[in-house]
């Protein structure tokens, strides 16, 4: 094979990983626009009322809620979510962390395509995707590399970010809250700044902080149970397909655990944040309704069995309600 043809085959490895990624994750990510109010103006809004900014976003819950940057919806008086799709929906804020920039909104949608999560760690020299808005420019595409990790950034008006993925992609305005994915199109990170006047130098939120937040967001928003509880927040997740494969598992996702309330029946029964729930009571278990349903179905003092995922086996417990 000449010299020629083994450039043309690495250069299409690389297009299809490219490719593939861009194509999985497509779907889940939206533009985001925003009211401000007066006085401000974004040349790329598709109407007058929402001239205040322009963002991006991915969905991770199938019920409508969806990812981005706390800095992308500061200060919004409105917020509108567009859809891979063409759809539009005004979206609510659930909840916004400026210290790690992330924030969560929910729009009024349910069956929606979501965006993988990745559960493996990312290393320097990594391939990395990144999709998002730039400039009014829907759903763009760049690709990198992970050039560092633990990167610390403080600028002017901003708050000090530690633990940062710094990438080559390439990011401009538009494109934060969008998602950093890797080769197979899980989402790694969430890009949120640049540095400005440097070529090359891009950082995005690494998803354990962002796992870490949506946990503290659902644990703001629950209420003292009334009645029968497991104890757990949690959202949707991909299960890996050689896991899936390996351990003969009929279904392709569960619910990770982000929350463990402390002094509940999750917590006697040992099961532990970033657990991956697959089943309970008998049945397949694939996201947070799923449990609510099976669980609210018994009394007080009962138990019901549940199978999750730990360390790449399945295991089991009781859970006494």
């Amino acid at each position: 094979m000449s010299t020629f043809e083994q450039d043309a085959l690495a250069l299409d490895a690389y297009s299809n990983a490219v490719t593939t990624a861009a194509e999985r994750v497509g779907p889940a990510v939206v533009r985001i626009d925003l009211d401000r109010g007066p006085g401000r103006h974004n040349r790329y809004a598709p109407s007058p009322e929402f001239n205040g900014g322009l963002g991006s976003g991915f969905i991770f819950g199938s019920d409508g809620q969806i990812l981005t940057n706390a800095h992308v919806v500061d200060k919004a008086k409105r917020i509108r979510v567009t859809l891979a799709d063409g759809r539009s929906f005004d979206a609510g804020l659930v909840g916004s962390d400026p210290n790690v920039d992330v924030a969560v909104l929910r729009i009024g949608a349910d069956r929606l395509p979501v965006a993988e999560l990745g559960r493996a760690p990312l290393k320097v020299g990594q391939l990395v995707i990144a999709v998002g808005n730039p400039y009014g420019l829907n759903w763009t595409v760049t690709a990198g590399v992970v050039s560092a990790l633990g990167r610390t950034l403080e600028a002017p008006g901003m708050h000090k970010m530690t633990n940062l993925i710094q990438t080559d992609t390439s990011i401009n305005p538009g494109n934060s809250g969008g998602p950093l994915v890797d080769s197979a199109g899980r989402v790694v990170g969430m890009t949120t700044a640049m540095m400005p006047m440097a070529q090359g130098l891009g950082f995005s939120v690494p998803l354990d902080t962002i796992k870490s937040v949506v946990g503290q967001f659902a644990k703001q928003r629950s209420t003292p149970p009334v009645g029968v509880s497991m104890g757990v927040g949690g959202m949707r997740v991909k299960i890996d397909e050689a896991l899936q494969r390996g351990l003969s598992l009929a279904q392709q996702f569960g619910m990770e655990i982000l929350e463990v309330r402390s002094g509940s029946p999750a917590e006697h029964a040992e099961l532990k944040r970033l657990d991956v729930i697959v089943s309970a009571d008998g049945e397949a278990v694939t996201e947070p309704r799923e449990l609510q349903r099976l669980v609210r179905r018994h009394s007080v003092g009962e138990k019901i069995p549940v199978s999750f995922l730990r360390g790449g086996k399945q295991r089991k417990v009781t859970v006494v309600l």
